[in-house]
């Protein structure tokens, strides 16, 4: 009984006595209840504040209570729809950590175990790549499997553009020959593991993600706004439209996914709040579950990394942060609590930002306010919103780069089997360029021997390398192509 008081106390902002009798906080709880305007958390979003732009809906919760929410800018331009706390957003890869916790259910039921091999349940899509490759590595992005963006790229897929099926994805998990490396040797982020997650729940529950998530996760913790959504085309009501570019010329931006597990989660500030409380409260998952998402992943070599169960786990400025971004077409997302403050920023957002306003920027800015007495004064690390280190030079590269006379050696047509798409590498002013189907040509240059660098190749890989391979004789016979998300993915120069 004791227990339940105590719980009961942290969200209603009431205090036990010494005779266990609940009584309020008086003046402090009334302070971090009230919800009346904040001029220094509207100013971090003046820039959306318009009627004329899309924007943000911001929810900002301490002790599970929401301390303020507003909404900046349009849902909906044509319309002149204004966006408030309930409009629905996707929230893109914010549907990593419901997908974790569909896992985890199934673990508490004892249908899976994290160290399982993923092919005990997945036995057709995903080939045998010659090594075990576990629930838990697929979690926690040390799996190696290739990234399935990466893929569609490649192969000439145009994000937001086609419309992108699981059946898509599946097509070419089953071609794959390679993965990115052995299993648990590096932390690289990738898609293809959460979908796969999504399937394994649909095989072992018998429900699609959706269903099994909706019944057993949102209504539970009452997030009525909250579904995942296997169609592109479904309706969903008080959703905000995806918008892209610039005040005052924007244009329409939606991702067309028919898929869950990785995205197309659909939800509202006020809702991730109420998820935000469950850490705490844990009405779903209980300590084991949330304790496990909560747990930095470590390599084989035992070297730590910030990232659990659909979760990151950095710290700013020298508290610990629990937090996942999303990033989908005309999309951006953000969640960030503290847990050692009880304290969480749900951001929601209808356009494409620059990089120095993203949401996680948002989020700290927010943070920063009702947060100063318990932030040190150090430079704050901010990882990457898309959440993918820097392609490194591959390890062949070394020696002085290529010249121009030289140039014409690495011309021709070179073949993937795995994406099906041919390259042709062509003389492009004073270097070379990749030539492919349905994208403009990506400028190489030099910058070690028989080594390009690339930058925008494509909205998934912004940057990376070509490394050209030599056969016996010395002659050119294919190249590796290095970038974000995927790692010495090799193509062959046709005859």
């Amino acid at each position: 009984m004791k227990a339940w008081i105590a719980r009961t106390a942290l969200y209603t902002g009431l205090a036990l006595t010494a005779s266990g009798i609940i009584s309020t906080t008086g003046a402090q709880f009334a302070r971090e209840t009230a919800l009346a305007a904040n001029p220094q958390v509207d100013r971090i979003f003046a820039l959306w504040d318009k009627p004329d732009s899309p924007g943000c809906a911001l929810a900002v919760s301490k002790a599970g209570n929401i301390v303020y929410k507003r909404g900046y800018g349009m849902a909906d331009l044509e319309h002149k729809i204004p966006i408030t706390p309930r409009t629905v957003f996707h929230a893109a890869s914010l549907a990593k950590q419901f997908t974790a916790m569909s896992i985890m259910l199934l673990v508490e039921q004892h249908q899976l175990s994290l160290d399982d091999d993923v092919h005990n349940y997945i036995k057709t899509e995903l080939p045998n790549l010659g090594t075990p490759i576990t629930v838990r590595q697929m979690l926690q992005h040390i799996s190696g499997i290739r990234d399935q963006w990466t893929f569609m790229t490649m192969a000439g897929w145009r994000m937001y553009d086609d419309v992108i099926s699981r059946d898509d994805v599946l097509y070419f998990v089953r071609r794959m020959t390679t993965l990115n490396f052995p299993p648990g040797e590096q932390h690289l982020y990738s898609n293809t593991g959460y979908t796969l997650a999504g399937l394994i729940v649909e095989r072992l529950s018998r429900q699609s993600l959706a269903d099994f998530a909706s019944s057993k996760i949102f209504e539970p913790l009452g997030m009525k706004h909250t579904v995942f959504t296997d169609n592109h085309w479904q309706i969903v009501h008080d959703r905000a439209y995806g918008y892209t570019s610039t005040y005052p010329f924007f244009e329409l931006r939606m991702p067309n996914y028919d898929l869950t597990g990785a995205t197309n989660l659909l939800t509202t500030v006020e809702d991730l709040v109420r998820w935000d409380r469950n850490f705490d409260y844990k009405t779903v998952g209980g300590d084991d579950a949330l304790s496990q998402m909560q747990t930095r992943a470590h390599l084989s070599d035992g070297t730590p990394v910030d990232y659990g169960f659909g979760l990151m786990l950095p710290t700013y400025r020298s508290r610990n942060v629990v937090e996942h971004a999303g990033l989908d077409a005309g999309y951006r997302a953000h969640l960030m609590r503290f847990p050692d403050q009880h304290f969480a920023v749900a951001i929601l957002c209808n356009v494409a930002l620059p990089d120095d306003t993203a949401p996680r920027v948002l989020a700290r800015r927010v943070a920063d306010v009702y947060l100063r007495d318990y932030l040190r004064d150090e430079p704050a690390s901010v990882t990457p919103e898309n959440h993918v280190p820097s392609p490194s030079d591959p390890p062949q590269a070394s020696g002085p780069p290529a010249t121009p006379q030289r140039f014409a050696e690495y011309t021709g047509r070179y073949y993937n089997d795995e994406i099906e798409a041919t390259y042709e590498i062509k003389l492009d002013g004073p270097s070379v360029a990749i030539y492919r189907h349905k994208y403009p040509p990506t400028h190489l240059d030099p910058t070690f021997a028989d080594t390009f660098k690339m930058t925008n190749f494509s909205p998934v890989v912004r940057s990376g390398s070509v490394h050209f391979t030599r056969d016996g004789q010395g002659k050119i016979n294919g190249f590796l192509f290095d970038g974000d998300r995927i790692r010495n993915f090799p193509f062959t120069k046709l005859p």
